[in-house]
């Protein structure tokens, strides 16, 4: 079997790439719904492998039995925290009493979770048969066998976190903790499905290479920037709405913090530097051969990007904008790495 795997390992990991924007785009539909919480425990439903569909099915004191389970759970976090030092943290996680505010049983909000959860353990699955695939490289290109088993790794962990999430009642800095995560494994996933192809000597007549490599890498610098700056306007309309509440969602935008205007701002740079670039790369004809669609779709992605924020902003945010918006962020991120892994290692004439 893992014989027959190792021949479909480009096609498996295309397939786990393609899973893991999907659970970016469910992920982002979770946080727009508000259905973050809507299953309270992990990484059963409200204790059930399949959640119920009405609050009957639930006893009469549901809250009570998901609020301490949350609490034990908090307990054993904060004497990690403490034990490395995170006492301000450690401490926090126990006070805070709106982290113990169970919320009420929604069937929308549990079912549009239990999907988002179904689809992250597909995931999981699929980042699996990624590293059995990778066994048959462990000779040849061992590097393929070595990333793909930290992708494992890492997706384990990501499910433990998100585990932390849930306990700790969707806590700022952990969401955004858990976004970095799932960079860093959409980019292993990127770089092993570039080692597995034949690359070609792209950018061997393409002059100023090195200008190039420093703006790809400033472009890749400054979208992590940017995604995560925009997980923490995320965490601070989280706060706002549950201050403000919906019916002032016209009010959030104006509610925000400054880190919502160095976000906004910072797209315009973004879009800057990424003209350019394209422009760049424009200049190499034997470059364009084989690569015009993926620069032109960072083009085309950046503005949608700023007109999807655009429309968050002056349109009071609305829902399904949201998940656009994250998705169209991992997107250009994602074809960024893979070009400048396609011309760093083009430059250093190593054939994979």
């Amino acid at each position: 079997m893992i014989k027959w795997l190792g021949s479909r390992f480009r096609q498996i990991n295309f397939l786990t790439l393609v899973l893991l924007y999907l659970l970016i785009l469910a992920g982002g539909i979770v946080r727009s719904t508000g259905s973050g919480m809507g299953c309270p425990d992990w990484p059963k439903c409200f204790g059930k492998i399949i959640p119920p569909t009405h609050i009957s099915e639930l006893s009469d004191n549901y809250k009570d039995e998901f609020v301490q389970e949350r609490k034990n759970k908090n307990i054993r976090l904060s004497n990690y925290l403490s034990f490395f030092g995170f006492n301000d943290l450690s401490k926090r996680l126990l006070e805070d009493k709106s982290i113990y505010e169970e919320e009420d049983f929604n069937v929308y909000k549990t079912w549009t979770e239990y999907l988002n959860r179904l689809l992250g353990a597909l995931v999981g699955l699929s980042i699996f048969l990624t590293f059995l695939s990778s066994i048959s490289y462990f000779k040849i290109k061992n590097r393929i066998f070595l990333i793909s088993l930290s992708s494992l790794i890492l997706v384990l962990f990501q499910a433990w976190l998100g585990s932390i999430v849930v306990s700790t009642k969707l806590m700022p800095g952990v969401i955004t903790f858990h976004m970095i995560v799932a960079l860093l494994i959409i980019s292993l996933m990127i770089y092993t499905y570039y080692l597995s192809k034949k690359n070609k000597y792209v950018l061997d007549s393409l002059l100023k290479i090195k200008e190039i490599k420093f703006f790809l890498a400033l472009n890749l610098f400054a979208m992590f920037f940017q995604i995560i700056l925009g997980s923490q306007v995320r965490e601070s309309i989280d706060q706002v709405a549950i201050v403000v509440g919906e019916n002032l969602r016209h009010t959030w935008i104006a509610n925000l913090g400054f880190e919502f205007i160095i976000h906004r701002s910072f797209s315009l740079f973004i879009l800057g530097i990424n003209m350019y670039l394209v422009y760049l790369l424009l200049s190499s004809k034997n470059f364009l051969k084989s690569n015009y669609n993926t620069v032109m779709s960072i083009l085309v992605l950046i503005v949608l990007e700023i007109i999807s924020g655009a429309g968050m902003a002056y349109f009071s945010i609305p829902s399904f904008l949201q998940p656009l918006h994250l998705l169209i962020a991992f997107l250009i991120f994602g074809l960024l790495f893979y070009l400048f892994l396609l011309i760093d290692f083009s430059t250093q004439k190593e054939n994979f």
